[in-house]
């Protein structure tokens, strides 16, 4: 087995593990201690990065602003806006008409072009206590 295949494998493998579990967000830690992936630590941290400069992963700052979570990036999040819980990590998707509003408030009104696969409100969400 060739280098590049090997490569194309593990690539292959993590894809797959963060396309069964869209809702959820992980770690290079949290990837590395995975025992259905045998990656090594050079490999995670590679790929993850390509992941989300490629625009298959969606990357986040982790709650306690010490280092990055991913998720899978589904082909409907690049249309709305996010929301992300700060303590629980849920990720809350906001295809409303008052984001499509304000989107274009801004456009028409700042000349700017919010980019909303790149959006992320961070937060609590009500199920852990925000807003109360």
């Amino acid at each position: 087995m060739g280098r590049k295949e090997y490569d194309t494998r593990q690539r292959e493998a993590l894809l797959q593990f963060f396309r069964k579990r869209p809702e959820s967000c992980f770690s290079a830690g949290d990837i590395l201690k995975e025992e259905s992936l045998s990656l090594g630590q050079a490999t995670v941290y590679r790929l993850l990065s390509r992941f989300a400069e490629e625009g298959e992963l969606i990357r986040f700052v982790s709650p306690d602003g010490r280092g990055s979570l991913y998720q899978y990036k589904k082909d409907a999040c690049r249309s709305h806006f996010h929301l992300k819980c700060g303590h629980c990590g849920r990720l809350i998707h906001m295809d409303c008409a008052f984001m499509k509003e304000m989107e274009a408030h801004i456009m028409a009104e700042h000349r700017f072009c919010v980019d909303n696969a790149k959006t992320t409100i961070y937060g609590i969400c009500a199920d852990c206590g925000g807003c109360k």
